[in-house]
């Protein structure tokens, strides 16, 4: 008889209160451990997402008071930015919109001299290029490693804007970007972030809960407990609960208060690993106790054998005695019996 399958709300209460519940969960198969893992991170990547989208919606406000009082007035029609100034405008010190350069310049038409501005304007991180037909975003991470998107105005709008936008200028961009028409944008960034996140996330899990699978295979072996493989990566996805909490907590803090935690990620995986090693170690404990048990019992029964043995001896003993007194017995009679033929005949003739 299969045992019930505990629900996702009670397993999580297990995997972070009781150890000794492990076991049980690892029973219940790989296939059931994933499907929680999935769950949890899927419930958790929500929370991340909203967190990262309101956090986009602060730097959306402070990119519209940005524009609003340093960037030249400027008009879009059919797909194009127009300046009166024509010269290079380059914007430096704007961390605070999550970038570290925006360069703008509407003259610029052929790749060459686009590509002339882009070495002029080189730097470690996020760079904005507005030119008058499309936006350039560049995230170098160092000099050998440049990821470079191209969007066109008209992709632009239509794909964040959902509505195609002809005409507008400035002011009507900073409106926009302060208005409720955002909403549609920042639906449909969410939904995008929270795919990713959640396929990388998934993926992400199921390696980490791998590694401390593997620590936990070699903290069976050491401790002499014999625990199939899978079993313990069981146990390792659901050691992953606490930590998955904790991080999204971390996460999300982040996105409002600006502080990092040393060596959190070792954190992460050693407090896996200590709530891993609990429930090898309260298993053992199973283990032992239940071989004292058996051991027990395997005295109690050579104690019974040995018992039934005396008394199965004792019964043959007294059987044998009752034997011989009843052959003793009839021979007696015997004995009694002939003396008595023999006296007969001298008493008749007397």
């Amino acid at each position: 008889m299969n045992k019930k399958e505990n629900n996702f709300f009670k397993k999580v209460w297990y995997s972070i209160t009781k150890f000794e519940q492990y076991p049980d969960m690892a029973i219940e198969g790989l296939k059931t451990a994933i499907k929680y893992l999935i769950t949890l991170t899927a419930i958790v990547t929500v929370f991340v997402a909203i967190g990262t989208v309101l956090q986009m919606k602060t730097i959306i406000k402070d990119l519209s008071i940005y524009i609003q009082d340093n960037i030249p007035d400027f008009s879009y029609t059919d797909g194009k930015i127009s300046m009166e100034n024509q010269e290079t405008i380059v914007l430096e010190d704007i961390n605070d919109i999550g970038v570290e350069k925006i360069v703008i310049n509407t003259s610029a038409e052929t790749d060459e001299q686009k590509q002339e501005i882009e070495n002029e304007n080189i730097t470690i991180g996020t760079m904005i290029l507005f030119y008058n037909n499309e936006i350039i975003l560049k995230n170098q991470t160092d000099e050998n490693n440049t990821i470079r998107q191209e969007y066109t105005y008209n992709d632009f709008i239509a794909s964040y804007m959902g509505e195609n936008i002809e005409t507008f200028n400035k002011q009507d961009l900073v409106s926009y970007l302060t208005s409720k028409e955002m909403i549609s944008f920042y639906t449909k960034y969410g939904i995008s972030v929270y795919l990713y996140m959640l396929i990388v996330n998934i993926i992400v899990m199921l390696l980490n809960s791998l590694e401390i699978a593997i620590l936990g295979w070699i903290t069976s072996t050491l401790a002499r407990i014999k625990i199939r493989f899978v079993a313990i990566y069981n146990m390792a996805i659901y050691s992953l609960t606490l930590p998955i909490i904790l991080n999204v907590i971390y996460i999300i803090t982040n996105y409002f208060i600006d502080f990092t935690i040393t060596y959190f990620q070792v954190a992460y995986i050693t407090i896996s690993y200590i709530y891993l090693a609990a429930a090898i170690f309260i298993l053992k404990d199973d283990l032992i106790k239940k071989m004292q048990e058996v051991e027990k019992i395997k005295q109690t029964q050579v104690k019974v054998r040995e018992e039934i043995e005396k008394e199965q001896e004792r019964k043959e003993s007294e059987n044998e005695d009752k034997k011989e007194n009843k052959k003793d017995k009839k021979n007696e009679n015997k004995d009694t019996k002939d003396n008595e033929e023999n006296d007969e005949p001298q008493g008749s003739e007397a």
